[in-house]
């Protein structure tokens, strides 16, 4: 086994604490204090690895003749200062962001104030990434794939078994697990799948590091949100990764060998399993395992991030946007890493190895140049003023505080409750098939009380997958389910949708034709159609157009109904697990269309990058529905 004795050192520099600091720990109180909560291991994002529980004065980095650092938490409003004297010392540097384009409200994108047509990425003329390795936006935020309360209720058996079939990451892995009643006492076992071996051994990575016993879970936490969504870490935070990296793929596998498995320790009585082809873990442990420098990596995140040719794309996004959550994105996409805006980045002096290729070219998030997407904004918001952010001005600063926390629930929850994680990295056909015959043992009666299929009926056909994964529902629960959602349904009908439809000005204005005043400010309003007011319209025309009988001729073309009928099921018409679109409250099951005032359509649509078009679908026993 490898040993990482850098890591080691920098560990037992770090044992002994002050007892002022250790009674102020989050995790420590009169029921819960363990030698892992009075232990630090330095994997926090602060100086010395200190974590961040509050928000960090803007000054805390400012050092000059006669200046001591600033150790206080930043109270006040303007980019959160502890008082009006560092805010005045740190006037220097703050001007440059409080005086910055972004934060005016007449700022327009480069296009209008160039007087041409912008170039956005529907073009056929702008390069696209085609990495298959990068980050996905789901377009939906996370949801409980199990959904008990609106299903078996408080019948629910003890003993759980869930399918993701093509998890492109953890998050719906932990709203599921932090939505588990408080009740539950059963044994629940998850299978993650994902034919991609970097996005699978990436989320095997992070998990690791999350759920190892050692750390106490505040610093996991947030060393665990920094490996999903920041480019670079601190020393010791990365040390501890390639730590991680030792304990689950160890020595070199011999020649000969045709599978990769472990079995990782957790907090709790469950366990984190990993199996794979032996094949697929050698990209990833040459990524995890470079030696590329900071500089390098760097230079290769922000010619990706602000790549010229898609200068558009981004400047449609941040028209979209408040003024304050312009800067902060902006700020994102120069630093690439995810805190609070008043935070000091000088301690993130490491490459996010999770995030380059071994040759050091940039891997993460460019084909989702958003962070927020596919999280709950409401929520982050809110996190974000309980931490004392104001969330009209640090979006970024409250996601970083929103995903600590749940992924801090999470890991309570891992060790309190008997939970086991199977992350494998196979071809979902082969996967059904193998788990049918009963090929691994904790599914060995090869049935799941939920099986989520994701989008993978867009690349396979609908037919097919029901036909591989609707077999091995568990039949003893009525409530069994699988569910699916689809992207691509409209591809082969266009009109479907008001995306891209050359009608959709129209239709918009034949509506209009009923109310005079708004037939005369949509005349105005479309004389520059290339304004950003223009955009926003057209993208958010969806919200206002029922797809809902166009998505049942889809299904209808895709055999949908008699596949499902072969196998004892049936299409749900009233949804328990997910609603059929997204905006819609699950427990609305006959509305049509999201009725949401102009705050949670932005929080949702806008700055959380949930697609309208996309459909859902779920599958149940036919005597159910």
């Amino acid at each position: 086994m490898l040993v990482d004795y850098r890591y080691c050192r920098e560990v037992l520099s770090r044992i002994k604490r002050p007892m002022s600091m250790i009674s102020n720990h989050p995790e420590n109180n009169a029921s819960t204090q363990t030698l892992e909560a009075l232990m630090s291991y330095g994997l926090g994002s602060g100086t010395n690895g200190k974590i961040t529980t509050q928000v960090p004065c803007s000054n805390a980095s400012n050092k000059g003749p006669g200046m001591e650092t600033c150790v206080n938490t930043g109270l006040m409003a303007c980019s959160q200062y502890c008082s009006g004297r560092c805010q005045r010392q740190h006037w220097p540097k703050h001007r440059l962001d409080c005086e910055h384009q972004y934060l005016q409200h007449d700022w327009e994108p480069g296009w209008m104030t160039e007087n041409r047509r912008p170039l956005l990425s529907d073009s056929k003329f702008l390069p696209t990434s085609t990495s298959v390795d990068n980050f996905k936006n789901n377009g939906f935020p996370p949801y409980d794939v199990l959904q008990l309360r609106y299903n078996e209720g408080k019948l629910f058996p003890k003993d759980l078994k869930i399918c993701m079939t093509a998890a492109s990451d953890i998050r719906n892995l932990v709203e599921t697990v932090n939505s588990l009643p408080n009740g539950y006492s059963g044994k629940l076992d998850i299978l993650v799948n994902n034919s991609n071996t970097v996005v699978l051994n990436r989320m095997l990575v992070v998990l690791c590091a999350l759920l190892t016993p050692g750390p106490s879970i505040e610093e996991s936490a947030e060393l665990a949100m920094h490996l999903m969504y920041s480019a670079s870490l601190p020393e010791t935070a990365a040390s501890y990764m390639r730590y991680c990296v030792n304990i689950i793929y160890g020595e070199e596998l011999t020649d000969g060998e045709m599978s990769f498995q472990t079995t990782l320790r957790t907090r709790g009585r469950g366990k984190l399993y990993c199996a794979q082809p032996a094949a697929g873990i050698k990209r990833p442990m040459e990524m995890f395992s470079s030696t590329c420098s900071l500089g390098k990596a760097m230079n290769a995140m922000k010619e990706s991030l602000q790549d010229p040719f898609q200068i558009d794309d981004r400047e449609k996004l941040l028209s979209t946007l408040m003024p304050a959550h312009r800067l902060a994105l902006d700020r994102f996409w120069k630093t690439g890493i995810l805190a609070p805006f008043s935070m000091d980045l000088k301690p993130f002096k490491s490459p996010n190895r999770l995030m380059f290729s071994p040759q050091g070219e940039w891997m993460g998030l460019t084909s989702d140049i958003n962070p927020l997407n596919g999280w709950d904004v409401s929520s982050v918001r809110n996190t974000g003023l309980r931490h004392g952010i104001d969330p009209t001005a640090d979006i970024m600063g409250c996601l970083f505080f929103h995903i600590k926390s749940e992924l801090r629930e999470f890991s309570l929850r891992m060790k309190e409750l008997n939970i086991s994680l199977h992350l494998l990295q196979y071809d979902s056909r082969l996967l059904s098939k193998g788990i049918s015959i009963g090929v691994l043992p904790a599914f060995s009666d090869a049935s799941f009380d939920r099986i989520d299929i994701g989008d993978m009926s867009d690349q396979m056909g609908l037919t097919e997958c029901l036909a591989d994964w609707g077999p091995l529902l568990n039949k003893r629960n009525l409530y069994s389910c699988l569910l699916m959602h689809s992207k691509q349904w409209h591809e082969d009908s266009p009109g479907s949708i008001a995306r891209n439809n050359p009608r959709a000005v129209k239709v918009l204005m034949e509506r209009c034709e009923t109310v005079p005043s708004l037939k005369s400010k949509l005349k105005t309003f479309f004389k520059t159609p290339q304004a950003p007011s223009v955009v926003r319209l057209m993208a958010s025309l969806d919200a206002f157009v029922d797809h809902e009988a166009a998505f049942l001729r889809y299904l209808e073309g895709q055999a949908a109904d008699t596949t499902a009928a072969s196998l004892g099921l049936g299409i749900r018409q009233a949804h328990s697990v997910h609603p059929k679109r997204i905006g819609i409250p699950l427990q609305s099951a006959h509305q049509k269309l999201p009725n949401l005032s102009k705050e949670e359509f932005y929080n949702l649509f806008t700055i959380g990058g949930s697609d309208l078009t996309i459909r859902f679908a779920e599958f149940v026993f036919a005597d159910l529905d």
